[in-house]
């Protein structure tokens, strides 16, 4: 087949962009001619929280990218047209996060429709993190013209068939988030030694609940004085919330706080030298980082909300508490250490891993059934 993905490439940073980048190479491995049509810039500067778009890794992969959107410029919206209706391909895949892009695949989509090509949406949210104005009609401009959809969730399927019980639920095709070998180099195994190192990773916003773990760290070191805490991502917004707790509670010593974009080569370390990564999320329909942690065996201690107890099993390959409560991460993290549940719940992800429960197979596979 001939496939395009509409959407973020590197250079452009973050994790929609790598899970393009890894899908696409996946599609061309199975002998696709695949194309992405990226975005020239992805934010205006004005509204973007953070402290750079570009990605400035060395481990990347290699792909055919055509640099022709800028989502929030009109100008361009044209010129993607006329570029992916060129090279005429059979499917138009893309990635729908948050409701700033639905102007610009709207209008493009409408287009593609109407030229007869398939469009296949990866829904990542249908309620968002963040409040949008007018964030179902946003959402309903872009479903209207797309053909198929994919699911990584029962939360986000609900919630679609909740807000557009217009859309046929035979289009929509239900996968678990895959994983992420792409960040691996070395060989996959269940974790054997202990690190007494914490993991909170990724990018840093209020939903994510960081706050809370840190309200969570005096508990956490009086019960287990060994332990330390890595935070491994750029805050978007105000640091200072953090670092008020950390000088207030006397944390300095138990944590290093790296407030930057991880580059891809690092990501290998950081969960290589931790026991367990540590998601305190507010809200959350799948986790990419949920995936990347088990892409290295390392057991998760999360929030149940949105969709993580589909892929966290509680006491099987980590810990799920209540969300925005300190008390409650303090009781988990002490039990993982005590009970020594790090092997168990690893080899249980090494399981999981080695029968393919989070692979890409399944996307491929809807992927060739559109042929």
């Amino acid at each position: 087949m001939k496939i395009a993905f509409l959407g973020p490439a590197y250079p452009i940073r973050g994790g929609i962009a790598q899970f393009i980048a890894i899908f696409a190479e996946l599609l061309e491995k199975q002998g696709h001619d695949v194309t992405i049509y990226s975005f020239i810039k992805q934010y205006p500067k004005l509204i973007f929280p953070g402290q750079e778009q570009i990605d400035k890794s060395e481990k990347v992969i290699d792909l055919k990218v055509k640099p022709v959107l800028t989502p929030y410029n009109p100008f361009t919206y044209n010129q993607t047209i006329k570029a992916i209706l060129k090279d005429k391909p059979d499917l138009v895949i893309f990635k729908y996060w948050i409701p700033f892009f639905a102007p610009a695949f709207g209008f493009i989509l409408k287009r593609l429709k109407k030229a007869g090509i398939k469009t296949l949406c990866i829904f990542d949210n249908i309620e968002f993190h963040e409040k949008w104005m007018f964030a179902d009609k946003l959402t309903g401009y872009v479903l209207k013209s797309t053909s198929e959809a994919i699911t990584m969730s029962e939360s986000v399927f609900n919630s679609l068939q909740e807000k557009f019980p217009w859309f046929d639920s035979a289009r929509v095709h239900k996968h678990k988030h895959p994983n992420y070998d792409f960040y691996r180099e070395n060989e996959l195994k269940p974790k054997s030694e202990l690190t007494n190192r914490l993991l909170f990773f990724g990018y840093i916003k209020t939903y994510k609940g960081l706050d809370t773990l840190l309200q969570a760290m005096p508990g956490i070191i009086k019960a287990n004085p060994y332990l330390k805490l890595t935070i491994a991502g750029e805050v978007y917004g105000d640091i200072e919330q953090y670092t008020k707790l950390i000088e207030e509670h006397n944390l300095g010593e138990y944590i290093d706080f790296q407030n930057r974009f991880i580059a891809n080569e690092e990501v290998e370390s950081f969960f290589l030298n931790s026991d367990v990564c540590v998601l305190p999320y507010r809200s959350a329909t799948q986790s990419g980082i949920t995936q990347l942690a088990f892409s290295f065996c390392t057991p998760v201690i999360a929030t149940d909300v949105g969709g993580l107890s589909e892929t966290i099993k509680d006491n099987y390959n980590g810990y799920l508490v209540e969300p925005e409560n300190p008390q409650a991460i303090v009781e988990a993290v002490s039990k993982y250490y005590k009970e020594e549940k790090y092997r168990q719940f690893s080899e249980a992800i090494y399981s999981q891993q080695q029968n393919d429960e989070f692979s890409w197979g399944p996307f491929i596979n809807t992927i060739e059934s559109l042929k």
